[in-house]
């Protein structure tokens, strides 16, 4: 179904020690074309899904090597084509992949199918998600790697943040190093919650740039 659909490319992931491959849109400037002015008008929606984002190699790796994913009820949000909802399922976490475009979760499905095995798919539930609109559950973990690029999406997240994590959980967020990043960090800590930023340097295509891991925690006033 994607390669009727879509013009694939395979992208060949390596984190520590696990190797992943994912079906990405070779072009994906290209889908911009397939976008009505209808549908742009009513949800400014955009194809970032189609693209494997560099936050979520750093966010990824960063799984994998934290023993705390093992075990943990965990929520993905904008999951794009999955790589960071896989590497949690890889490191033992229940995994929860959402996103809003159908295609996204498309690409998501098949990349877990490539990538993980009977075990792991058993710990993998992929799924439509509006962050708009109030969670159905609650998770130990919730991850999203370069989701905080718009302003409008600001304050949902922040609520739907509040809403549907634990009282001991976490939010783990990867951002690379955006203005608009540090104006929803500032807010998010405004907003009562507490944040612990680490910076990763990480090299991509032959470029040095940084993805910051930012830690959310309920505190007092969240």
């Amino acid at each position: 179904m994607l390669r009727g659909k879509f013009d694939l490319a395979l992208e060949e992931v390596a984190l520590g020690g696990h190797r992943f491959w994912m079906a990405v849109v070779r072009q994906p400037e290209k889908l911009l074309d397939d976008i009505s002015v209808d549908e742009f008008a009513r949800d400014e929606r955009l194809p970032y899904w189609a693209e494997l984002w560099t936050s979520s190699i750093v966010m990824g790796e960063h799984i994998l090597q934290d023993p705390s994913f093992r075990g943990a009820a965990l929520l993905e949000l904008g999951c794009g084509v999955g790589l960071a909802g896989i590497a949690a399922a890889r490191a033992g976490a229940q995994v929860t992949m959402t996103d809003y475009d159908d295609d996204a979760l498309l690409f998501a499905r098949w990349n877990a199918g490539a990538n993980l095995d009977q075990t792991e798919r058993g710990r993998l539930q992929i799924r439509p998600l509006d962050w708009r609109l109030p969670p159905s559950a609650a998770y130990d973990i919730i991850i999203g790697a370069d989701i905080v690029y718009e302003r409008r999406h600001f304050e949902p997240l922040m609520t739907f943040f509040g809403a549907a994590l634990r009282p001991d959980g976490f939010v783990l967020l990867g951002e690379p190093c955006r203005s608009t990043g540090d104006d929803f960090f500032a807010g998010a800590a405004a907003n009562g919650f507490d944040v612990a930023e680490e910076l990763k340097p990480v090299t991509r295509r032959g470029r040095s740039s940084s993805v910051r891991l930012c830690t959310l925690r309920k505190g007092s006033r969240a």
